[in-house]
């Protein structure tokens, strides 16, 4: 039966073998080992700077489902699977500000969450923990992702969803601020930069680095103007005496 040719085919000149396939290109020490400082030291910022939000507003800094996820890339690229050297620490390091993170979900998580018993919360909280430990590895396995590329940037794709989400269902800045925005937005963006170097050819890395890219400046700008809104400075650090911000009523919502 005739039918057109995959419009694929056509511009690429039929190639079958898969891009990742090709493996990893090599990179010059100084260039990768400059950006897994860079990322990681970034990352960090963005993991304290959420503990601390989070302990002076009681409201989860980081998302309880970016959380649950993490967990399983961090302990697995850390510990579990055949990952790169550099970056292992590094991973070693947020796993464990991670389970502090963690004990903070199921602390304040559930307040973002009012539809749910915080029971069912923690439980659900868990059962996402364990999938993650089980799929990164197995994922990492499957497609021989040895940096961590491809699953690293599905996670901070949906990580960065999960901010925006959490910000519009709060409606207020509680446990958020412009650091942590600008720390994992920069961190994110210097990923893709990694990310792309490492593979060139690949058709994936780029949507989700985009991605990920749109979603982080969407986030910083939005909640830039929601500290307008509540009328305060938007670069000044909380401080422990100041209440957690009221929500805005939804019919204020730009």
């Amino acid at each position: 039966m005739w039918w057109p040719s995959p419009l694929v085919a056509t511009l690429f000149g039929g190639e079958s073998a898969a891009p990742i396939i090709r493996g990893a290109q090599d990179l010059p020490d100084w260039y990768y080992v400059g950006l897994v400082v860079s990322v990681g030291g970034c990352w960090l910022a963005a993991y304290v700077l959420s503990i601390r939000e989070a302990w002076l507003t009681g409201r989860v800094g980081i998302p309880a489902v970016a959380v649950a996820l993490n967990i399983g890339w961090e302990f697995n690229d850390s510990l579990i699977v055949n990952h790169a050297s550099w970056q292992r620490p590094f991973n070693f390091v947020w796993f464990l500000l991670d389970l502090l993170i963690a004990r903070q979900v199921l602390r304040y998580g559930p307040k973002d969450y009012p539809e749910l018993p915080a029971a069912t919360f923690r439980r659900l909280f868990f059962a996402l923990v364990v999938f993650g430990a089980v799929f990164v590895p197995a994922v990492e396995l499957e497609i021989n992702d040895y940096y961590g590329a491809y699953t690293g940037l599905g996670l901070n794709a949906w990580m960065s969803l999960a901010f925006v989400v959490v910000l519009h269902r709060r409606r207020s800045t509680a446990g958020q601020s412009m650091y942590i925005a600008v720390s994992k937005g920069v961190g994110s963006l210097l990923g893709v930069v990694m990310s792309v170097s490492l593979y060139p050819h690949s058709f994936v890395i780029p949507v989700m680095g985009a991605t990920v890219i749109v979603l982080d400046t969407y986030y910083a700008v939005t909640l830039y103007r929601r500290f307008g809104r509540e009328g305060a400075a938007a670069w000044r650090p909380r401080r422990r005496t100041a209440a957690a911000p009221a929500a805005v009523p939804a019919t204020t919502q730009g």
